[in-house]
C-alpha cells in the first residue's frame, strides 16, 4: 500500500520509497528512535485540546476504518482517523467537522512549517476526497518556539495551528505522483537512481552508505562548492584527481592540489595569525546538551539545548594541564549545577578555545537569559571565545584524509593520528541520547559504566582541542 510515509519518501527518492516498500531499510538509529519519541510526546500535548474527540491511534487497521466511518457519520472530531481505498492508505492526526465538511490538521513536532509538510498534507486531502470527505481547510500544528515552560505544560501556548489550505492546494501533481509511486511499488528490482542532492533534502536519506558506496576514495563531493561538484558529478567527473583545475575556487583548489599531489596543504603564515592573538591560560572548552519538543524544565523552551556535561583542559604557558569535568546526574536541571561548578573553573582572562563556536555560544546566551544571575560572567567567557575550526574550515591546513571535511572528527587523526574510533560512545548525537534516555527518560538506576564513556567522549574533544593547538605551533616552528 501507498502510505502518506511511502508517498513522502517516494518525492525524496524513487529507490527510498521501494527500499522502504520491501521492508529492506536500515533498522532506525536511536537518534530516529528519539525523534519519533518526541513527536509522539508533542501529540499527545496536542490531543489535550481535544478531549471530546474520538481516539482510534490504538486500533488495528480493519477496525480503525470500521469506526473512521462511524465516526465520520456522526460528525465526530477524530484523532488517528484511517482511510483506505484501493492501494492508498492514511491515517489523519486530526480530522474535524466544519459545517458539512472538513478540516485536516497534521502534528509536525517542529518550531515552523516546512516545505515538505505541505505534500503530506496534499496526498490526504487527495484521497480524503476521492472518498467525498470534502476537506475545507488545512491546518500544520506545530510547536511554539517562543513559549517557555512555567510550571505545568499549557498546550494553549504550546502549539501554533497554522492554515496551509492554500499552499496545499497550489501542488497540483499529486496524482501523477500517485500513479508513479504505485507502479514502483510493483516493480522486482530496486529502481536505477542516481545519487543526487536528494541524499539529504529533505532528510539525511537511510540509504546514503549503500548508494553512496560506488564513489572512489577522493570523490567530488569531498569540494566545498555543492552546486558546482553536482554539475561535475552530473557530468561524469567523480573522481577529484580527473577535476578541471582551472574551475575551481581557492578552497577546492586547495583540495585539489592536496589530493592530487598527495600532500598536506599548510598555510603558515594564516595559522600564526591565528594563533599569535592567543592569550594564556587557555580553556579548551565542550558542552554536551540534549533537547526535547515538549520543554521538561522551568526557564525552558522548545528544542531548547540544555548542557548536561561539560569538559574543560586549562592550559598555562609552561604547557602544564588541569581538567575539570562535569556530569549531572539527573535528579534535577543540570543547568544550575553545571553553571556554579563551571563558573569556578574558568578564570577572569584567558582565551576560551571551542570548536564551532555557534552552539557553544548560543548554548551560553540561552543560560545568560535563562539565569540573569550568572549574565555578566557568562557575557565575558563569550567576549572571550576563540574558534579553533576557523584555521581548518579556512583551508590553512588541509591533509587529504579529511575528505573535504573541517569536523574536529576528521581533523584529529589528520593533524595528529589519533581519533575517536576506540571510544565506546564516539559522537555528540549518541552521547545525548544515551545521557537522555538513562538519566532523564527512563529514571532507571544510572549506569556507572555509560557515565564514564560519556566523560572519556566529552574529554577527548577538549584534549583534542590541546594537541590540535599544539600541533599547529609545531607547524608553525621556525
Amino acid at each position: 500500500m501507498l502510505t502518506k510515509s511511502k508517498f513522502m519518501q517516494g518525492l525524496q527518492c524513487h529507490r527510498l520509497l521501494w527500499f522502504s516498500d520491501k521492508k529492506r531499510l536500515p533498522e532506525p538509529s536511536i537518534a530516529d528512535l528519539h525523534k519519533f519519541e518526541q513527536g509522539y510526546l508533542f501529540e499527545k500535548e496536542v490531543h489535550k485540546l481535544y478531549p471530546d474527540a474520538i481516539n482510534l491511534k490504538n486500533l488495528e487497521f480493519k477496525e480503525n476504518i470500521k469506526q473512521t466511518e462511524e465516526a465520520i457519520k456522526n460528525k465526530k472530531t477524530i484523532l488517528e482517523a484511517g482511510f483506505n481505498l484501493n492501494e492508498l492508505y492514511v491515517r489523519s492526526d486530526i480530522l474535524e467537522p466544519d459545517n458539512q465538511n472538513w478540516n485536516l490538521y497534521e502534528i509536525k513536532a517542529t518550531s515552523e512549517v516546512k516545505p515538505q509538510h505541505l505534500p503530506d498534507l496534499a496526498f490526504q486531502k487527495y484521497l480524503l476526497e476521492k472518498l467525498n470527505i470534502k476537506i475545507n481547510k488545512c491546518f500544520i500544528i506545530h510547536l511554539n518556539k517562543e513559549y517557555i515552560k512555567n510550571g505545568e505544560i499549557n498546550p494553549k501556548e504550546l502549539i501554533i495551528k497554522e492554515d496551509v489550505t492554500e499552499k496545499v492546494e497550489e501542488l497540483i501533481s499529486i496524482e501523477d505522483n500517485v500513479t508513479q509511486f504505485l507502479e514502483i511499488l510493483n516493480k522486482e528490482n530496486e529502481p536505477d537512481i542516481s545519487i543526487s542532492v536528494n541524499c539529504n533534502k529533505p532528510y539525511p536519506c537511510p540509504l546514503k552508505e549503500h548508494c553512496w558506496g560506488i564513489l572512489p576514495t577522493n570523490n567530488v563531493l569531498h569540494l566545498t562548492n555543492w552546486r558546482q561538484y553536482w554539475e561535475f558529478f552530473h557530468q561524469g567527473i567523480t573522481d577529484i584527481k580527473k577535476l578541471p583545475k582551472d574551475k575551481l575556487n581557492e578552497k577546492d583548489s586547495i583540495i585539489y592540489k592536496a589530493v592530487t599531489q598527495s600532500i598536506i596543504v599548510v598555510n603558515k603564515e594564516h595559522i600564526r595569525h591565528f594563533l599569535n592573538p592567543l592569550q594564556y591560560p587557555l580553556y579548551h572548552f565542550d558542552f554536551e546538551t540534549f533537547d526535547t519538543a515538549v520543554p521538561i524544565y522551568d526557564k525552558s523552551r522548545p528544542y531548547q539545548k540544555i548542557p548536561f556535561q561539560y569538559s574543560l583542559h586549562v592550559e598555562q604557558k609552561d604547557g602544564s594541564l588541569n581538567h575539570f569535568e562535569y556530569l549531572a546526574l539527573g535528579d534535577e536541571d543540570p543547568r544550575i549545577k553545571l553553571l556554579e561548578q563551571l563558573k569556578n573553573a574558568i578564570g577572569s582572562s584567558g582565551s576560551v578555545i571551542v570548536y564551532n563556536q555557534a552552539f557553544e555560544i548560543s548554548v551560553l546566551k540561552k543560560l545568560s537569559e535563562d539565569f540573569p544571575e550568572h549574565k555578566e560572567w557568562i557575557l565575558n567567557v563569550i567576549e572571550r571565545v576563540v574558534d579553533l575550526i576557523i584555521p581548518f574550515r579556512e583551508f590553512h591546513y588541509y591533509n587529504p584524509l579529511q575528505k573535504g571535511s573541517y569536523s574536529i572528527k576528521r581533523v584529529l587523526p589528520a593533524i595528529t593520528n589519533k581519533s575517536y574510533d576506540n571510544l565506546e560512545i564516539n559522537n555528540g548525537g549518541d552521547a545525548s541520547i544515551l545521557y537522555f534516555n538513562n538519566h532523564i527518560k527512563d529514571k532507571l538506576e544510572v549506569n556507572n559504566e555509560l557515565r564514564q564513556n560519556l566523560l572519556n567522549y566529552c574529554c577527548l574533544d577538549t584534549e583534542a582541542m590541546v594537541m590540535i593547538i599544539d600541533e599547529l605551533e609545531n607547524l608553525c616552528g621556525d
